[in-house]
């Protein structure tokens, strides 16, 4: 299955079911690489010097979790 398929199927789950699909995920990998890491961090410092860049969190669920 393609990542592509993947993230269709996702997107018809249910919140809940979203949520638990993350859990495992990050159950099986929890920790980030130090690229990951550091892509992170670069984002925090970069948010931090622009805080108006951001959204709210309820925007971001609504953007990424359509209901």
């Amino acid at each position: 299955m393609s990542l592509v398929e993947i993230l269709a199927e996702i997107s018809k789950l249910s919140f809940a079911e979203r949520q638990a699909v993350i859990r495992l995920a990050m159950e099986e990998d929890p920790y980030l690489s130090p690229e990951e890491e550091t892509v992170l961090e670069k984002r925090m410092e970069d948010f931090q010097l622009h805080p108006q860049a951001g959204i709210p969190l309820t925007e971001l669920k609504t953007r990424i979790f359509p209901e």
